[in-house]
């Protein structure tokens, strides 16, 4: 990474990290925001249930996992710039896509590598399963991270070699969360 790269993506990490109450606002709209937004996806008389009786609801848990998907990859965009694209992805296997396990997958597509992505995940996940975990869902009890946030870039994705490998997968390729417009690669 060229001098002039690292320095910014260093202040772009301390500029986020320089408050974990700051992220820990941040994490929290971001969950708020997924719950009204699974929520507005329910049908009306629904909506307004407890959360504990939601959580047992597929597609509400569905759309929950979507809208947070979407909501972190937007705002990993904001933070960092030179994000082209991001992708969500499952490790699970095709049985168990009807039970999340509470974890969220994304694969960022960058220009090159950057520790600046790695650190904003790590400081993020930490929050987010803080209040993941006061929504009292058996999900995220014993859970000690939530989200995984992976590089690949656009060599890899040409050559199909290490995370590009997984957009020649025959049964979960990612998919594309951010920006919903445009070419997928």
């Amino acid at each position: 990474m060229r001098d002039k790269d690292y320095w910014r993506c260093k202040a772009s990490v301390e500029h986020v990290a320089a408050s974990s109450k700051d992220m820990e606002q941040v994490a929290n709209n971001l969950c708020k925001q997924a719950l009204d937004d699974a929520k507005s996806e329910l049908h009306p008389l629904i909506r307004n249930v407890e959360l504990d009786r939601l959580d047992r609801r597929h597609e509400f848990i569905q759309a929950f996992k979507f809208a947070l998907e979407e909501r972190i990859a937007h705002k990993l965009a904001i933070w960092q710039p030179y994000v082209q694209a991001v992708f969500r992805f499952d490790e699970s296997c095709i049985e168990n896509r009807n039970s999340w396990d509470g974890s969220i997958h994304l694969l960022v597509k960058v220009p090159h590598l950057s520790n600046a992505i790695m650190a904003l995940s790590t400081i993020l996940d930490q929050c987010l399963i803080k209040y993941l975990r006061r929504l009292g869902w058996s999900r995220f009890r014993k859970q000690q991270s939530v989200l995984e946030i992976l590089q690949v870039t656009p060599s890899e994705l040409r050559h199909g070699i290490s995370y590009g490998a997984m957009f020649c997968a025959v049964h979960s390729v990612p998919v594309k969360v951010w920006p919903l417009k445009g070419p997928a690669r």
